[in-house]
């Protein structure tokens, strides 16, 4: 599966953190955890009894998901 199905399969949430980890309580917008795991499990990793998310890793998909985008686009625009 390329990088750009599997960005495709995540959704975006709004969060926020508890407020031990957060104070300002501020809306936030991002990924779960959870979801990621199952489609990008290299992604996801443990710690302190949390899930995080490995950003390097995600940016990595993001960058491959790009340059299928502009493959995809230079095929549309010699169509």
């Amino acid at each position: 599966m390329s990088a750009l199905e599997k960005l495709k399969q995540l959704h975006a949430i709004q969060f926020k953190y508890k407020p031990e980890v957060d104070s300002d309580q501020r809306l936030r917008a991002g990924f779960s955890a959870q979801q990621v795991q199952q489609v990008i499990p290299e992604a996801v990793f443990e710690e302190d009894g949390y899930l995080m998310l490995d950003m390097d890793v995600l940016n990595a998909y993001v960058r491959e998901a790009k340059k299928e985008l502009k493959k995809i686009n230079k095929k549309q625009v010699k169509s």
